[in-house]
C-alpha cells in the first residue's frame, strides 16, 4: 500500500534532477539556485561517449553551468547498418538572485 501511495504522489511531484555540472567551484547555494535555460539535442552520435561529448560542447557553447540528458533513442540512418544515437538535454544556468542574494 505504501508503494502505491508513493507512486500516486510521484505523478504530482516534480522529480529531483541532478544535472552534470560543467562549471567547477560552485558553492552549495549556487548549485541549489540552478534553473533551466533551454534545451538542446544531438541526433548523430555513434556511441554514448560521443553523445555526452557533443552535449557537453553544446552546453559550454551556450554558457550553461550544467546539463541533464532527458531522452535518448537509437535509430538507423538510411541504408547504413550503423545505429545512431539521438538525445535531448536540458541546459541549466544560475538564478543570480538566489545564488548571490
Amino acid at each position: 500500500m505504501k508503494a502505491l501511495v508513493q507512486d500516486v504522489l510521484s505523478i504530482f511531484s516534480h522529480p529531483t534532477v541532478k544535472p552534470v555540472f560543467i562549471r567547477s567551484g560552485l558553492s552549495f547555494r549556487e548549485k541549489n539556485s540552478i534553473q533551466p535555460m533551454g534545451v538542446t539535442s544531438v541526433s548523430w552520435a555513434t556511441s554514448m561517449e560521443e553523445l555526452n561529448d557533443a552535449l557537453l560542447h553544446k552546453a559550454l557553447d551556450a554558457g550553461a553551468v550544467g546539463y541533464h540528458i532527458t531522452e535518448v533513442e537509437s535509430h538507423k540512418q538510411g541504408k547504413d547498418e550503423q545505429y545512431l544515437l539521438a538525445a535531448t538535454a536540458t541546459l541549466y544556468t544560475l538564478n543570480e538572485k538566489v545564488a548571490y542574494g
